[in-house]
């Protein structure tokens, strides 16, 4: 049985989002991890948080995995919605937590927090009004600066979180996915994986889609020199970083990811790309989510030793 709980705290893409054990300084944090086959219950808990970049209250869906307790440490997966979802989309439309719960079962990935933020529809950037034309139904404001500078600092102190890069990974898909490609590659100091699934890309060809909302996010060619991923991955030390790239083969976004792929295979990043029957929807991310969950924290054998 999962619980659901609810706290407070004070302080156009449809939604229709990682490869191999970590290097020894992973290793050392995740021995602080229970490695034995716990017991009790997971926990998905409706959280919120004020914001005060944002003047909101932000909410965030957080699954705690069975007999999560604070006597030990577990590294924290921040996973993304598309287009048009909610914090609770990976849960209530994918079951992330049921994959998870079975999983750690099995002992093929090792206890995580998963944590899905609600940050609208806003792609995990900071702008400002008058910046680009609205396509419809995007959100501005400084949500960049409220996922870095509020939420991780906020799961740090309320969850016993491995609080350190080692620990800590981001995904999504669809604009989650542009959305960990952007916020991991400007702060590879904060995350060691980045998967990026069915990820909203653009590289200004006749087969982009959703121009729209390109043409928003780079209104200028300012914006697009900090913005996109491609411009990015040309700019920014990226080679601590483990990234995972997929795409249904059915999905028009399957090209410009594959793009992608093979510009940081050229800069020698550790990167994977896996691409699996299906398309730009539910049904193909939901059947992805064990090989999600596993290249973010797979059981590596010396962690049991």
């Amino acid at each position: 049985m999962k619980m659901y709980l609810a706290v407070m705290a004070t302080g156009c893409l449809v939604w229709v989002l990682l490869i191999g054990c970590t290097g020894n300084a992973d290793i050392d944090n995740r021995r602080q991890v229970n490695t034995t086959m716990p017991k009790g219950d997971s926990q998905v808990v409706a959280d919120r948080l004020y914001s005060e970049r944002l003047n909101i209250v932000q909410e965030m869906s957080v699954y705690l995995p069975p007999a999560y307790s604070p006597d030990n440490q577990y590294p924290v997966l921040y996973m993304l919605y598309g287009y048009g979802g909610t914090h609770d989309s990976w849960f209530t439309n994918l079951h992330i937590h049921q994959v998870a719960d079975r999983l750690i079962e099995e002992g093929k990935i090792e206890p995580l927090i998963i944590v899905s933020p609600d940050y609208g529809n806003s792609f995990g950037v900071n702008s400002m009004e008058g910046e680009g034309t609205d396509p419809g139904s995007v959100d501005i404001g400084p949500y960049e600066d409220y996922l870095i500078k509020e939420l991780i600092p906020y799961i740090d102190r309320k969850y016993s979180t491995i609080a350190s890069r080692s620990g800590r990974y981001v995904g999504g898909a669809s604009m989650g996915g542009y959305a960990a490609l952007y916020l991991g590659f400007n702060y590879s100091e904060l995350f060691s994986k980045i998967g990026a699934h069915s990820a909203a890309l653009w590289n200004y060809s006749e087969t982009d889609q959703f121009i729209g909302q390109r043409d928003w996010l780079y209104a200028s060619d300012e914006l697009r020199e900090i913005r996109d991923p491609f411009k990015l991955a040309e700019s920014r030390q990226l080679n601590d970083l483990k990234v995972y790239l997929d795409s249904g083969t059915e999905d028009g976004l399957a090209e410009k990811d594959y793009l992608l792929y093979k510009l940081l295979k050229s800069k020698g990043i550790h990167v994977q790309w896996s691409p699996h029957p299906g398309g730009h929807d539910m049904g193909y991310w939901s059947g992805q989510l064990e090989n999600y969950l596993i290249f973010y924290n797979e059981q590596c054998p010396d962690v049991r030793k």
